[in-house]
């Protein structure tokens, strides 16, 4: 998650090793370093959230903005007024540029709804993985401040105390990252009281006067360093059937990156598993394929939202970017090795049998069985997507389309076995009895549009209704759903598979 919240590789760790120094300093109960040590494992994995959002709203480069702003105190008006400079459609005309400047001084709420998004993502991934309440709670508040201007207003000692030393530290990683130590204990003293809570404020300021710290940080490879610093918990070893839910989550977390992806993970899975049951395919290597398939497009979280979200044709430094991601998915996951046959199969799934796909050029035999599985199955679902409001294409049709294209981009066999799937889900359409949290149909339909990127004047246009109407049905769902802002709904409705 470091690349996707706009920070270089390692940044957690760093983050990590710093707060675990803190916490050392403020003598911290082991049960409340073991929660911090995991909190700044998942204190991003709502970024796809605000990577989308900041898109959206700037129409420039996200991560480098989100980086940019950590950097920076987001309630002094000069330096907002600085980064926005920097960042907000720097290729615009400089008139469409001041317009879209104002705009967003005008509307500050957006930004406030991404972050709250991104804070409300995080907190349900930490549930769905089992995470204890310490470690909720503190993904969710991890970028309130102490002066109450964070995302939920959390004022002074109401914002959990792990949370407060979590936002300290990530905010002091990244500042001595750019700027150096200097910086970072100038920036903090500048800040307590404001940002930062004082005790934290002592606490780092203590931590960094042992040397020691800083030879660490300084280590170009920091993975036996963060592996030392785990504590003992019932969190350090996980079951293998735990991966499953593990690669949802990452599945969910994934395609919220745009409207486009939205549920197209948890698809291309079940299509991947349909079509490796009928070649055959063993149980356990099913498994590693269903697995692929739900995070083989975890490399998309490096790349900037605006090369995904650009209508019309990509420029080739935008096109090269985008052949990355593979490889991408392939480097995180192999860095876990439960997860090494999983990292084999999703990084190929952009790879084609005449050798023209994409990071490796791979063709033909030197491409394994899972993963010409997983190309067609994602190639097919990237397809199947609908445009924003629209209902999804007829399968077959897909399908016919793609016939010229086996043998010479897809396997023939997995070809034969998609078709066999479809026929048979065709067949078979499901049915739902009930919807969750006592939602209605019309709420679901609802629910289903905002997901799939339509706005609400164009919900009101689709349903008929005026846009007061939706804004007030939205109101009843986050109600009883629990959330607050448009993408923990969305992030519910993927949960909850009700987009399909």
């Amino acid at each position: 998650t470091d690349l996707g919240a706009g920070k270089s590789m390692g940044h957690a760790m760093r983050a990590c090793i710093i707060g675990m120094a803190m916490a050392e300093v403020l003598r911290l109960a082991a049960e409340d370093q073991a929660e911090l040590y995991y909190s700044f494992l998942l204190m991003h994995s709502g970024c796809t959230v605000l990577s989308l959002g900041l898109a959206t709203t700037i129409q420039g480069d996200e991560l480098a903005a989100i980086g940019d702003i950590t950097l920076r105190d987001d309630t002094n008006q000069l330096e907002m007024m600085a980064w926005m400079r920097r960042n907000v459609s720097p290729q615009a005309p400089i008139p469409a540029r001041v317009r879209h400047i104002i705009g967003m001084m005008l509307h500050p709420g957006d930004a406030e709804d991404h972050t709250r998004g991104a804070c409300e993502v995080a907190f349900r991934v930490a549930q769905r993985l089992g995470m204890p309440p310490g470690v909720q709670d503190t993904v969710r508040h991890y970028l309130e401040r102490w002066d109450g201007k964070g995302p939920f207003g959390l004022l002074g000692s109401a914002i959990p105390l792990k949370a407060r030393l979590l936002h300290a530290a990530l905010k002091m990683e990244a500042v001595h990252s750019v700027r150096g130590r200097n910086a970072a204990e100038a920036m903090m003293l500048a800040q307590k009281g404001k940002i930062f809570d004082p005790q934290m404020a002592a606490a780092f300021l203590a931590a960094a006067r042992n040397t020691a710290l800083w030879e660490t940080l300084a280590k170009e490879d920091l993975w036996s360093d963060f592996f030392d610093l785990e504590p003992d918990s019932p969190y350090r070893n996980m079951e293998e059937s735990k991966l499953d839910d593990v690669a949802l989550a990452v599945a969910d977390f994934v395609d919220l990156k745009t409207p486009l992806t939205v549920g197209h993970s948890r698809e291309t899975a079940r299509i991947a598993e349909g079509i490796a049951r009928r070649t055959h395919v063993p149980a356990p290597d099913v498994a590693n394929i269903r697995r692929a398939a739900l995070v083989h497009d975890l490399g998309l979280i490096a790349l900037p939202g605006h090369i995904l979200l650009k209508q019309g044709q990509l420029s080739e430094a935008d096109k090269e970017k985008l052949r990355l991601h593979p490889y991408y998915t392939e480097r995180i996951l192999s860095r876990v090795p439960a997860l090494t046959p999983v990292a084999a199969i999703a990084g190929r799934h952009h790879e084609r049998m005449n050798g023209t796909g994409y990071y490796r050029g791979l063709s033909g035999n030197e491409l394994p069985l899972g993963a010409c599985i997983l190309a067609l199955a994602a190639a097919f679902q990237e397809r199947m997507q609908p445009p924003p409001g629209q209902p999804g294409p007829d399968p077959i049709a897909i399908l016919n389309a793609m016939q010229p294209e086996a043998g010479p981009l897809f396997s023939p066999d997995c070809f034969t076995a998609l078709a066999q799937e479809l026929g048979v889900t065709a067949s078979k359409p499901a049915r739902r009895r009930a919807w969750p949290a006592v939602l209605t149909w019309l709420e679901v339909e609802i629910l289903w549009l905002v997901a799939t990127g339509a706005s609400n004047r164009q919900v009101a246009q689709k349903l008929v209704v005026s846009e007061k109407t939706v804004a007030h049905h939205l109101e009843h769902i986050y109600n009883k759903i629990g959330v607050s802002s448009r993408a923990a709904a969305v992030f519910f409705a993927m949960e909850h598979e009700l987009i399909t």
